[in-house]
């Protein structure tokens, strides 16, 4: 099997590869602060979503089809079909949830960071209003708003290039595939097929995340019964920029945990 999902080793290793799952709006070079700190002798691969980054353009998404895609990746990057860690966040983690539980086969650890399971009415409504907003006026009309939501006040007052950065990255998506995954994220609701997962489980936090708060985090963890939860202080919701220290660090001590 094959997957047409650009997706690049980041770092070579040896045994089941760590794969990593991106933010919606962003592509896996979203991962490269963390690399170099992430101690690990697995290979480490990241991917773009459908609609993202090098990936196949898409006019309409569902998570269960992120799913699919996911669970393909893995079947063509696995060697002998060993499972692998997946570490996503926010989408990615949204994808890491529907992976463990329809393919739970495929996974040997997960690791969710700043995400939901299920969102509330008003949210989904803010979900649609964006939605309709980049469908009529572009990336440009709703790129400031999810800067300021991924980065918190300190981080982008102190690092305006990694600002600008992120801007770039936001404004060179497909507004129209861009909309599809959002309609994908506005509608994910694995919450109450969550006590299904087995999977050895870190959940992360960010104090300071509007968007993926620790209260929905919480949520997760308690349905998650092999799950431990992480709320990282001074951050909001791309904490691998925003502190990358503080992210390697949990994120070691987990993998540290997990059977190769």
């Amino acid at each position: 099997m094959s997957t047409s999902l650009f997706h690049r080793e980041l770092r070579v290793g040896f045994g089941s590869p760590i794969i990593l799952s991106h933010a919606l709006g962003l592509d896996h070079e979203m991962w490269l602060p963390i690399i170099d700190k992430m101690d690990t002798t697995r290979p480490i691969i990241a991917y773009d979503h459908r609609g993202h980054g090098s990936s196949f353009l898409t006019m309409t998404c569902s998570m269960d089809d992120l799913v699919k895609d996911a669970a393909l990746l893995i079947e063509t990057v696995s060697k002998d079909n060993t499972p692998v860690m997946w570490l996503g966040l926010s989408l990615g983690a949204m994808v890491g949830q529907g992976l463990a539980i329809q393919r739970p086969e495929l996974i040997d650890g997960l690791l969710l960071a700043h995400t939901a399971a299920r969102y509330a009415l008003t949210a989904k409504s803010a979900w649609a209003q964006r939605v309709a907003t980049v469908r009529a006026q572009g990336m440009a009309a709703v790129v400031d708003i999810i800067v300021e939501r991924y980065l918190c006040d300190n981080y982008r007052s102190q690092n305006p290039l990694a600002v600008s950065r992120l801007k770039r990255t936001l404004l060179g998506n497909d507004p129209a595939s861009y909309a599809a995954c959002c309609e994908a994220v506005a509608n994910v609701d694995w919450i109450d097929a969550l006590n299904r997962v087995k999977t050895p489980t870190l959940i992360l936090a960010g104090a300071y995340d509007k968007g993926a708060t620790p209260e929905m985090a919480d949520e997760i963890h308690q349905r998650i019964v092999s799950s431990q939860l992480t709320v990282l202080p001074e951050v909001s919701h791309l904490s691998p920029w925003e502190d990358s220290d503080a992210f390697a660090l949990v994120t070691n001590k987990f993998i540290s945990t997990l059977t190769i």
